[in-house]
């Protein structure tokens, strides 16, 4: 989720609209990639499919879950309208499994079909940790480590095993560079466990599917948190690279834009060159990073940014996309305000407001994905 940043003045932003300022490095150059105008027409069956094709897709957070049927359902036709080929979904254990042995599927069961009913491919993170299995010295927080990752992987065959005939993305965790998203606190070494035996339990049930490391947040190594990079490269150093097709980022930079040359010391959007240079040293120059948050919060927040500032860093961020062949689709966060309190920054980073009136953003990225986005 968005990380707050701290507040600087932006009057002089919403001008700049420069490449991504980044020194590439080994294997970092970009590679204009050429693509047919097709809207894209994405179908669960190739959804697990890597491609280097130009993909959008829409991250809309936790509220989805508690939709009604019809509002559901005109978010999912906008989305679709939009040209999303995926629909980022919670599949959270706690909900899930809240005592041993007792599943619950409503939920996540009725927001996948309607993914799929709407032509779009839906994309699992499966994550977080019932109160029973959580590790002991944080059993109050929902976004606790397993204390046993073996029965996480459990779990996430179970999922995989459910949704198989619909589902071929999967994320494994989200965040856990932070300490609201890995308590106690971020853990390398017990993260890449986890993802080893999370990688290992989808693809034994599943070998087509596309595995995601867990997204990084926009952190610096303080308090606790990892920066992603630094995160990265511990994960090489326990073999974890092994265990996901694709790494996976949330370069959010708001209020300032994803390229201000001001912000490049810690930037994450900058970072990700760097990040594609700890990759290719490790071997994994076939290997993409996908963007499965990103976006920037309207609303009265003086932590929040003019529509049109919105509008830029999500098309400065797919601009960056088409013309680097290693970077993989790119989830906007969110779809529709979350909420109609607009000093909350949390309730605004839609790209429609809470009415499904559309922001500057929804229309550009139509109007990107019509020229570009191919299934």
């Amino acid at each position: 989720m968005p990380v707050k940043l701290p507040r600087r003045s932006i009057a002089v932003l919403a001008a700049l609209m420069l490449p991504f300022a980044a020194t590439p490095g080994a294997g970092a150059t970009p590679v204009e990639r050429t693509q047919p105008l097709v809207r894209s027409q994405s179908s669960p069956g190739t959804c697990g499919e890597r491609s280097t094709a130009i993909r959008i897709g829409v991250s809309p957070g936790a509220s989805i879950a508690n939709l009604s049927t019809a509002d559901l359902d005109r978010d999912l036709s906008l989305a679709k309208d939009a040209g999303a080929f995926a629909v980022r979904l919670d599949l959270d254990w706690g909900l899930i499994e809240p005592s041993r042995g007792t599943f619950d599927w409503a939920l996540s069961d009725r927001i996948i079909d309607a993914v799929v009913a709407h032509g779009m491919c839906p994309y699992g993170i499966v994550g977080y940790t019932p109160r029973w299995a959580r590790v002991a010295d944080a059993v109050e927080n929902p976004h606790a480590r397993p204390a046993d990752p073996a029965e996480f992987a459990s779990f996430a065959r179970a999922v995989v095993e459910r949704y198989q005939d619909r589902m071929r993305l999967w994320e494994v965790w989200n965040e856990p560079n932070l300490v609201s998203f890995f308590a106690p606190a971020p853990d390398v070494a017990a993260y890449s466990e986890l993802l080893r035996l999370t990688y290992q339990a989808i693809k034994q049930v599943q070998p087509d599917s596309t595995v995601l490391a867990g997204g990084m947040a926009p952190a610096e190594t303080t308090q606790g948190n990892i920066t992603g990079t630094t995160f990265l490269s511990q994960m090489y150093d326990h073999g974890a690279n092994q265990y996901f097709d694709a790494f996976n980022v949330h370069p959010y930079t708001w209020p300032y834009l994803p390229n201000d040359p001001g912000t490049s010391s810690w930037n994450t959007a900058m970072k990700m060159w760097a990040m594609r240079d700890v990759m290719v040293a490790g071997g994994d120059a076939n290997k993409q990073i996908w963007i499965t948050e990103f976006g920037a919060p309207t609303g009265t927040n003086p932590n929040s940014v003019t529509e049109q500032v919105q509008s830029d860093t999500i098309g400065i961020v797919l601009d960056a996309v088409l013309g680097t062949d290693w970077l993989g689709p790119a989830f906007v966060y969110s779809l529709r305000d979350s909420g109609t309190d607009t000093s909350d920054v949390e309730q605004n980073f839609g790209l429609l407001h809470r009415d499904w009136t559309p922001k500057l953003a929804y229309a550009r990225v139509d109007a990107f994905a019509a020229e570009h986005s191919v299934p």
